[in-house]
């Protein structure tokens, strides 16, 4: 199977695509992209999980952490 080839246009990634996205981070903010290069998150978060399980990634900001869905939306907000 072929990776997907997407222009370098973030400054750092994670290692692969879990539930067809990935985090990358763009100005010292972490969101996700799809397989397509399209941002479907915005980088917004200070640390973002490379993976999404059962449709959650764990996302913080500042010292709180929480969990978002594939939308974006918190599930849990941040909290410490």
């Amino acid at each position: 199977m072929d990776a997907p080839v997407i222009n370098p246009q973030f400054d750092d990634a994670s290692r692969k695509f879990s539930e067809g996205l990935i985090a990358v981070e763009l100005e010292k903010k972490w969101g996700y992209i799809d397989k397509a290069g399209k941002i479907v998150i915005n980088p917004q978060f200070d640390y973002a999980n490379s993976e999404f399980i059962d449709g959650l990634a764990q996302v913080n900001i500042g010292d709180k952490s929480g969990y978002i869905n594939r939308d974006g939306k918190y599930i849990w907000n941040p909290t410490n």
